[in-house]
């Protein structure tokens, strides 16, 4: 369990912490178990965010440094990781005291996205102790597995084809899609859809997967909320460029549809079964980051198109002279849902199922 709060007003909570996450058989993991190392402080730190089963947030009423490049306190950036990174969290807000601006923002911001948080208050410290140890003990008779369950007939399932049309066949570079719908699957209210509209750009932002200086675009029509991000630049024709996300759609359905660019040269669009797990499993897990899918049961499909300029390769950061294409298809690659999987595949479970999709696709 990863511990993460400002020190100052936190002090006795910080130092009785420990103990009690020790008591009931867990390992606590702080700032100060990250110096010295061979590697910044902070660089480790967030990376000991990542590796942790459980994220445990302490808010008080201080909201600490300001780093400089990213204008963020160490305890938000640690938020932002176990986010991005799909590591279960946990949060308590001190009650009775006053937050400064800064910490404020940032306990509404987090109290904006509690669907799948757990989110609590506490006075004292013996409190704090007592509901922290109750909860590790749920978590420890609560299964976080990963499992998979025959998926009924009758799923109604939308491709990009379905809601964008030919301009999936005419787009230059073949792009991935990732679609998770939940199950039972509901129709949205129409003010419930406008509220998540709202706020879903700011969902994206929060999740901590896509660049801050990447434009986000939004719409909402009667069938769906979308989100669309705007594409580096190439500096030249012959560039190699990594794979970028291009848009998000929540449907009225409740499905959510995310695709992204393939990793590319000058030679086409690359299926490169080393890189497409990773990009598949961060598309999954920017899907639980957003905290919409209450749901525990999900589907999930997977597809690549056009075809057209597309080859299994290695990804190499510089352009091929050469590539021999797939096929000259106006198919889609298309992974169809035949079973249902249980939610923890946008977090703990993104990395087992997105390479499982990667190789169905390759």
């Amino acid at each position: 369990m990863f511990l993460s709060s400002v020190r100052k007003g936190l002090e006795e909570e910080r130092d009785a912490l420990p103990g009690i996450i020790e008591a009931v058989g867990h390992t606590p993991v702080q700032f100060e178990a990250f110096s010295p190392q061979n590697e910044p402080s902070r660089e480790a730190c967030l990376r000991g965010v990542s590796e942790a089963d459980v994220y445990l947030l302490v808010l008080g009423p201080r909201y600490g440094h300001l780093f400089p490049d990213t204008g963020k306190s160490p305890t938000h950036e640690e938020w932002t990781a176990a986010t991005a990174a799909g590591v279960k969290r946990i949060v308590y807000r001190k009650s009775g005291v006053q937050f400064e601006p800064e910490q404020q923002e940032l306990s509404r911001k987090i109290s904006d996205y509690t669907t799948g948080v757990f989110h609590d208050t506490f006075s004292q410290t013996p409190e704090l102790l007592t509901k922290v140890a109750a909860k590790l003990r749920e978590l420890d008779a609560t299964s976080n597995d990963l499992d998979f369950e025959a998926l009924q007939p009758g799923l109604r399932f939308e491709w990009r084809e379905d809601f964008e049309g030919r301009q999936t066949q005419g787009a230059s570079r073949s792009l991935l899609e990732i679609h998770v719908t939940p199950l039972p699957t509901s129709q949205y209210p129409s003010r419930i859809m406008a509220q998540l509209s709202d706020s879903l750009a700011d969902r994206i932002r929060a999740s901590g997967l896509i660049d801050n200086r990447i434009a986000l675009g939004g719409e909402l029509t009667e069938a769906a909320a979308t989100v669309t991000m705007s594409l580096t630049q190439p500096r030249s024709w012959d560039e190699a460029r990594e794979g970028e996300m291009v848009g998000i759609r929540l449907a009225k359905t409740g499905q959510i549809s995310e695709w992204a660019t393939l990793p590319a040269d000058s030679m086409g669009s690359i299926l490169d079964p080393r890189k497409l797990p990773e990009q598949i499993a961060t598309m999954l897990r920017l899907v639980g980051a957003l905290n919409i899918i209450g749901s525990q049961r999900i589907a999930i499909g997977a597809g690549v198109q056009p075809l057209g300029m597309l080859t299994v390769d290695t990804f190499e950061h510089r352009s091929r002279h050469r590539a021999v294409g797939i096929k000259m298809s106006g198919q889609p690659l298309r992974v169809y849902p035949d079973e249902s999987v249980s939610v923890a595949a946008l977090s703990t479970g993104a990395a087992e199922v997105a390479s499982y999709l990667a190789r169905l696709l390759v």
